[in-house]
């Protein structure tokens, strides 16, 4: 007898929850977008581009995402191979062929419902209120607009495999890796991560950490909320027009242009209800350049709108703050820190520091329920914006005649000291992976890495044992044990 499992995953990686109701309506609210899948006989069983399997740990690894529940279905007399043979035959029929994948009717939720039953024999399937979600969620007003978006968070893959090919261990399927799905569910905090291959250097400073020097800004990119945000903006027609250009990021910008859409969504930014939306566009446009002149002045306006209601604590909801450090990631990320962050003297401003320490305390994992969806996303999104920024302070002050050993500005020695705090209580591999890439972009500066080395070392806030030692996801480990070779 072998037990059966269904692991069940949330595609929106907690943002449902949170924007849901926002979006759709209280009444028609989902907690997740789910995808399942069964666990038997060592392997994760589930229906993308036709039936497809491999390894658990390797099918979580390669789409960056982990079940939120893991429950027992019970005990199969069924054997792999009879269950293998269903696959293929549904495969053969058309049932759950590559082609048959049907959003409301034949999707991943109703293969594993369909596998539990009719082919390992079980007398339970999955739970009910799964099966519900699509159909609870398209009946709402905006269901129809947002269908796009959904089909494309369905787990497929591009390669044209399935159980209906011949199944044993040698021509088992291992799914080629693919970026995190939850990076299109939620732009603002969970942003892809894998960075370009690394340039040849000469470089003694960067020979012993490869991976560190090969990281670049996180941006979040993702286009497929613009027309939910028009739509729930009520935008005039020639707002919608401008807004909409958003999507195509080939579009020559005139300065016209981004000045207009700054001021227009800095005014929609006044109104509560609009916040959430306003700060999904503006994450885009800190991203785009006029094809003339510059726009410093109206993003500079901008950005530092959006840090006054985050030090103002005028954003309630850890949504909106998360997508407030994704717009000031994005802005401080792709571009030079705007004038508002210095001081008259040249020195850091007081209201930039004061947003960084904001952004440290909202990477902090021991509050209370730091392990639920929202507050992971606001741990996710902070973290890439002090990202984001210690590459644009290193870079600014990077002088390679100073030895590392010039004094850390205040800035720095916050953001180092931030990431530092609580490091070994954060279970989340995101923020950890932002916070040991912010530690490094820090340790290995030319100008002053030596002084932070120094440091962290007299803090004693960084075991290096500890992080050799630890059990860290792969992408973790090699930031964590190039940071320790720091020390």
């Amino acid at each position: 007898m072998t037990e059966v499992h269904v692991a069940i995953y949330d595609l929106s990686n907690g943002m449902a929850k949170g924007l849901s109701a926002q979006f759709l309506g209280p009444q028609h609210a989902i907690d997740i977008i789910p995808h399942t899948a069964i666990v038997a006989f060592g392997k994760e069983y589930f229906f993308g581009q036709g039936i497809e399997w491999c390894h658990p740990q390797e099918f979580r690894m390669t789409r960056g995402i982990h079940p939120i529940d893991i429950q027992s279905l019970g005990h199969t007399s069924c054997s792999q191979s009879e269950f293998e043979a269903w696959c293929r035959m549904q495969g053969q029929n058309g049932r759950f062929s590559a082609t048959s994948y049907d959003l409301l009717q034949r999707n991943c939720n109703n293969f594993t419902k369909e596998a539990a039953r009719e082919g390992l024999r079980l007398g339970r399937g999955i739970p009910s209120w799964i099966l519900e979600v699509p159909q609870r969620f398209l009946s709402s007003p905006m269901g129809s607009m947002i269908r796009p978006m959904l089909e494309q968070m369905q787990l497929t893959n591009s390669a044209p495999t399935n159980v209906s090919h011949q199944m044993n261990d040698a021509q088992s399927y291992t799914p080629s890796a693919t970026p995190a799905v939850a990076a299109a569910a939620n732009p603002w905090a969970d942003i892809p991560e894998t960075p370009p291959a690394p340039k040849e250097s000469n470089d003694a400073s960067s020979a012993g950490t490869p991976f560190l020097d090969k990281q670049t800004a996180l941006l979040s990119t993702d286009t497929g909320v613009i027309k939910i945000c028009l739509d729930r903006l009520n935008t005039a027609s020639d707002q919608r027009e401008i807004l909409s250009k958003l999507g195509d990021a080939k579009y020559a910008w005139t300065h016209a242009e981004l000045q207009l859409v700054h001021q227009m969504l800095r005014l929609f930014m006044n109104e509560t209800k609009q916040i959430s939306f306003a700060l999904m566009l503006l994450r885009l446009v800190v991203l785009r350049e006029p094809s003339t002149a510059n726009i410093d002045k109206e993003e500079s306006q901008s950005t530092e709108f959006v840090a006054e209601l985050l030090l103002q604590n005028k954003l309630q909801s850890m949504s909106n703050r998360s997508m407030a450090w994704c717009v000031l990631s994005n802005a401080f990320g792709s571009k030079q820190l705007p004038s508002w962050t210095s001081s008259e003297d040249n020195n850091q401003s007081d209201k930039f520091l004061q947003l960084i320490d904001r952004a440290v305390n909202d990477c902090d994992p021991s509050v209370a329920d730091a392990s639920t969806p929202t507050h992971k996303a606001l741990r996710q999104s902070a973290s890439a914006f002090l990202y984001n920024t210690s590459r644009q302070l290193t870079a600014e002050t990077n002088n390679s005649d100073a030895g590392g050993n010039s004094e850390l500005n205040e800035a720095i020695m916050s953001i180092l000291i931030g990431c530092l705090e609580n490091l070994g209580e954060e279970n989340d591999s995101t923020s950890i992976n932002r916070r040991y890439m912010c530690i490094g972009q820090i340790l290995k500066s030319r100008e002053f890495g030596q002084t932070a080395v120094g440091l962290t070392k007299d803090l004693g806030m960084l075991d290096v044992d500890m992080i050799r030692s630890a059990s860290y996801d792969d992408a973790v480990e090699k930031v964590a044990k190039e940071v320790a070779s720091l020390l």
